[in-house]
């Protein structure tokens, strides 16, 4: 068995989710919509993106470094993000980057200025001269020019408001190398169809707008729908495949009057995520059974899990034995733990406990699962969480108390397990240099 903690994420499950959501979104006559996965869920899966994803996501300067390290197409990448700084646009600029995203009207100056600079500098050597009196005469007019689109703001910090929109196209020459390709809009995660129908009156509004004052006819509407992930249901397959499906048969309407482009993060990848973490310790302490594992709350961050009170898929795996999930039977599958071996032979076993399932951090927040009936464990056994395919890996607070970084594997069945990152001392990180 592998050292614990550590996450392996399916890849086969992450490509056949993206094809489901295509499958779904696939539209009569040949029209289609490109699908998007934003890469902060998990910029792990990057490394065998499925076809059926046509874009990414990038909303920070050291995701979009990740990709550049992993060869991500540049004319795939959406570069977006609240927070832009100059020498983050040129970056992205230079690297290719297909689509940048405006969230205001500084970040509209700021790319115009990185592109007239881009084009002067590239005038300037293809002159063969290094004379700076030259500069000034190469003229804005001559800029090359990048495909933004402008996020429109759902009520909170990102985007802007229709009035900063309606400036930035009615204003073309403040903006030089600014090609205004359409809008984006984000309204959060787990919605429901009432929310998406909401979302979408709302964009319609606003390029009925653009329309009516500036002739304006977008390229590319991106929206990000924030589909319901089911953690804590055991149906949730259907439950999530009905969702999708009604949601698809609005979006594809909308798409009938727009170029829509739809981009998801954890309803694509939470799915295709699993943690192992071994029970280290086992005490009870009045009418409560604890189970301390190796791992905890800074590696597991499940949307909606108050207060440790529901209960995520779980399996149980000791002495080389795979004991089936928490649905109140007591199954072991001979198997080998861990990612690795194959799983046979099924024989029920009795013997069940009511545990709370602790980590390993000095906080009494750090729980888990407040309540969950599993077989009888043992120190050594290991814990594989479900589900965790999205933002565990990046949302939870991996350096609190500075315990190890968790490794992490992928999985499919034509290339096996691969390590994309050994287990990471937290100490280091946290080390504040010694000061003279």
């Amino acid at each position: 068995m592998k050292q614990t903690p550590y996450y392996v994420f399916d890849t086969d499950e992450f490509a056949k989710r993206a094809a489901m959501i295509k499958a779904a979104l696939d539209c009569k006559g040949g029209r289609k919509i490109p699908l998007c996965f934003s890469i902060k869920a998990n910029p792990f899966l990057l490394h065998r993106l499925p076809d059926e994803l046509d874009r990414v996501e990038v909303c920070s300067p050291g995701e979009l470094e990740i990709c550049i390290a992993l060869g991500i197409k540049p004319e795939s990448i959406i570069y977006s993000g609240v927070m832009k700084e100059e020498c983050d646009i040129r970056r992205a600029v230079e690297y290719g980057a297909g689509i940048l995203t405006c969230e205001s009207i500084r970040h509209a100056k700021l790319i115009s200025e990185v592109v007239a600079d881009i084009t002067t500098e590239t005038d300037l050597k293809n002159d063969n001269g290094s004379d700076s009196s030259k500069k000034d005469d190469i003229k804005k007019d001559d800029c090359e020019t990048v495909k933004v689109i402008l996020r429109l703001t759902s009520g909170n910090q990102f985007g802007m408001s229709i009035d900063d929109i309606e400036y930035i196209i009615s204003h073309p020459n403040e903006f030089k190398g600014l090609s205004v390709i359409g809008l984006h809009y984000y309204s959060g995660t787990q919605k429901t169809l009432r929310k998406i129908n909401k979302d979408l009156e709302k964009i319609d509004s606003a390029l009925a707008t653009l329309k009516e004052k500036y002739d304006f006819q977008p390229e590319l509407v991106e929206y990000g729908p924030g589909l319901c992930v089911e953690y804590f249901e055991d149906d949730w397959e259907a439950k999530e495949q009905a969702a999708l499906d009604e949601a698809a048969e609005v979006l594809k309407q909308f798409a009938v009057k727009y170029p829509l482009g739809i981009e998801m993060g954890r309803f694509l990848a939470a799915s295709c995520g699993k943690y192992y973490t071994k029970v280290m310790d086992l005490k009870s302490t009045g009418d409560a059974n604890y189970a301390i594992l190796d791992g905890g709350i800074h590696h597991l961050n499940y949307y909606g899990q108050r207060m440790a009170m529901q209960v995520p898929p779980i399996r149980v795996y000791a002495d080389g034995y795979e004991v089936c999930e928490n649905n109140g039977e007591n199954s072991k599958i001979k198997g080998v733990a861990g990612p690795v071996g194959n799983v046979e032979n099924i024989e029920k076993t009795g013997n069940n406990m009511d545990y709370t399932l602790c980590g390993s951090l000095c906080t009494v927040a750090d729980v888990l699962v407040r309540e969950v009936t599993l077989p009888k464990l043992e120190p050594g056994d290991v814990l594989k969480f479900g589900h965790c395919g999205a933002y565990s890996v990046t949302e939870a607070p991996a350096l609190f108390l500075s315990r190890q970084m968790p490794a992490i594997y992928a999985y499919s069945k034509d290339n096996g397990y691969e390590c994309l990152r050994e287990h990471i001392p937290a100490a280091g990180i946290n080390l504040a240099k010694k000061v003279q």
